[in-house]
């Protein structure tokens, strides 16, 4: 008798096990998302929804969800999106809108409302968002100071300190992009592109990435290559050799500052100096950047499932846990304006950089063009990109003109003109 009883209670247990709720995430490693895991526990507890996160280097997250998405799979129930591709997600209908599900209590009218622009398309929200980014100036004041240098204003000036600060391989002048990718060279280049007085896109809509302002904008970029560690960087590479002390002026994203000013993961507190992007003749020009969450269409397919998800978004993104990330070291990585207007993050970085920060803000502009085929423009663009910086770092002849046209002829192919 008691035999049957707990084969009974088992089989119960099984049943409930089998009946509970799990969101499957593809998502990109990042340091903040190692603060949240260790909440899941408490999520888990007040839902009874299991996370499980599959996580992918930006390269392959992005290649990943998109074959996820195209092929119908639907493995995934949340997709890590950004700016470069939710345009295509939307079009194709792989996401589901977001509002739809997005818990009340969590307030997504709370977040940053230009962030939830540039994660919509027609009008719709299809992610919430989980961070932002814009584009500081960082440099090595100790360094400037040792060599007389003022901070520099113009890309002209830039150049110049990068210049006088190279003296490989014990320290390189800068470091910046070269690795192949729409959201890697393509998307650092862009501001240079702007800054240069050059555009993706006509009025209407036609390539023009191959103009005299575009190589003039490739041949200062070049310059930057020459100066870096290697011609196929990526965010990270630049990043982490900056925090080792390898780099002595960068410009990249305002939220590298979170591992910056970290003893244990930078040798720069103390000494470091920020400004705005430098201007190029058309003008100082920061990127906007914005990733989020968002439910897969294919993935979430029932009701239940895209509440499930929608509930670990709204989770997930919330005010409480934004704060939290704050406390963690991570103060950058959010979204919503009650957390940037709270005296715990603004007691949280120096001055000097919020007023860099300020600066970013009254350049900042998406500098990539948001249709479904940028991907696979951008990505293309990118291999021309390395392909000259590889040429020029290794000091073999390279031609920027025909590479710029044959990218430019490639995407007037894709979008069928």
């Amino acid at each position: 008798m008691r035999r049957l009883v707990l084969i009974a209670f088992l089989a119960l247990l099984a049943g409930i096990a089998s009946a509970q709720q799990v969101v499957e995430v593809l998502a990109q490693p990042r340091p903040e998302w190692e603060v949240m895991e260790r909440l899941f526990p408490e999520f888990e507890r007040e839902t009874g929804i299991r996370v499980n996160i599959t996580y992918f280097a930006e390269l392959e997250r992005r290649s990943r969800s998109r074959l996820d998405a195209s092929s119908g799979a639907g493995q995934f129930d949340v997709y890590y999106i950004d700016e470069a591709n939710v345009a295509e997600f939307a079009a194709n209908g792989w996401l589901v809108p977001i509002r739809d599900y997005y818990p009340e209590e969590y307030d997504f009218d709370g977040f940053a409302p230009a962030l939830v622009e540039v994660l919509s398309q027609d009008g719709i929200a299809y992610g919430a968002p989980i961070t932002k980014e814009g584009d500081v100036m960082f440099y090595r004041q100790d360094l400037l100071d040792e060599h007389g240098l003022a901070a520099p204003t113009t890309l002209d000036e830039y150049l110049e300190v990068v210049q006088a600060l190279h003296d490989p391989p014990r320290l390189y002048g800068t470091g910046t992009r070269g690795l192949r990718g729409s959201g890697m060279n393509v998307w650092r280049f862009s501001p240079y592109l702007h800054a240069f007085g050059g555009r993706y896109v006509d009025d209407d809509g036609n390539p023009v990435f191959n103009s005299p302002e575009a190589v003039q904008a490739v041949e200062y970029y070049i310059e930057l290559i020459l100066h870096s560690p290697s011609p196929t960087m990526s965010w990270s590479d630049v990043m982490d050799s900056f925090a080792a002390g390898r780099i002595g002026i960068v410009t990249f994203a305002d939220l590298k500052m979170d591992t910056l000013q970290d003893p244990e993961r930078s040798i720069l507190p103390g000494l470091m100096g920020f400004g705005a992007p430098p201007a190029g003749p058309a003008g100082s020009v920061s990127n906007t950047s914005v990733h989020g969450l968002a439910i897969s269409a294919p993935g979430a397919r029932t009701e239940a499932e895209r509440e499930a998800a929608g509930e670990f978004i709204g989770w997930f993104t919330s005010q409480e846990n934004e704060l939290r990330k704050v406390a963690a070291g991570w103060g950058l990585t959010n979204a919503r304006t009650a957390t940037f207007d709270s005296d715990v993050f603004i007691d949280a970085y120096p001055e000097a950089f919020a007023d860099a920060m300020s600066g970013m803000l009254e350049v900042q502009r998406l500098t990539i063009v948001q249709i479904p085929e940028w991907g696979e423009i951008g990505d293309y663009l990118g291999i021309k990109l390395e392909e000259l910086f590889t040429a020029a770092f290794s000091n073999q002849p390279y031609d920027i003109q025909a590479a710029l046209d044959d990218a430019v002829a490639h995407a007037e192919r894709v979008l069928g003109r």
